[in-house]
């Protein structure tokens, strides 16, 4: 019933998807999640809301950055909770 439903989830390479606004564009960009964005995962709603602020920032020539990746795997209480996750530590 939905064949794509996968597809955000096979390996691919750089360059396998679009820029979100391709190279010599001035009215078009790509939103969602089969656009290229760096280090941001797929299949989260927030990719597709970067991808949108992405889009727009440039075209409009907006000197705005889209909102930005959250970095958890850095963040202390992050790790901690993971860690008593893992090994089924109640607080």
């Amino acid at each position: 019933m939905m064949p794509f439903i996968t597809s955000q989830f096979l390996r691919r390479r750089k360059g396998d998807r679009p820029a979100v606004v391709p190279k010599g564009a001035r009215y078009l960009g790509l939103i969602g999640q089969f656009c290229e964005l760096p280090d941001d995962v797929v299949f989260t709603a927030e990719y597709s809301i970067r991808s949108a602020q992405t889009a727009v920032y440039t075209l409009l020539g907006l000197s705005r950055e889209a909102t930005p990746v959250s970095q958890g795997k850095f963040d202390p209480r992050v790790l901690y909770e993971a860690f008593r996750a893992l090994h089924d530590i109640d607080a």
